[in-house]
Formats: structure tokens, C-alpha cells, sequence
């Protein structure tokens, strides 16, 4: 996963990815990163609510 993940940002960088969608990618997977420590049940369903509000904002300004 993780190399997928580095061969997404990659390409984005290579077609130049809208600055907003490059930050948005990066607090995501500095979330993700977070994600992996042991943290209580609660704090991790924060993260993952905070990565899908994040991966919503990335795709909905897609769309229109």
C-alpha cells in the first residue's frame, strides 16, 4: 500500500496537481501515518472520520 501511495503522489506531482489537492493528500497521509500508533479506540475513529472529511473534500471539488 504504501508504495501505491508514493507512486500516486508521483504522478500527481508529474501532471501538476492544484496545490490545494497536494496539501490535502499530505494531511491525509500524515494521518494515515498517525493512525498506525497505538492509540485508543476513540482517537483512531477520529482519524479515520478526519481522513474520510479529507478524502470527501478531495473528491467532491472533482466533480463540479
Amino acid at each position: 500500500m504504501k508504495d501505491n501511495v508514493i507512486d500516486l503522489i508521483r504522478r500527481l506531482d508529474q501532471k501538476q496537481a492544484p496545490e490545494q489537492d497536494m496539501t490535502l493528500i499530505r494531511e491525509i497521509l500524515e494521518l494515515l501515518n498517525e493512525f498506525r500508533n497505538n492509540y485508543p479506540a476513540v482517537t483512531k475513529k477520529a482519524i479515520l472520520f478526519r481522513i474520510d472529511q479529507l478524502t470527501d473534500e478531495l473528491i467532491l471539488d472533482k466533480e463540479f
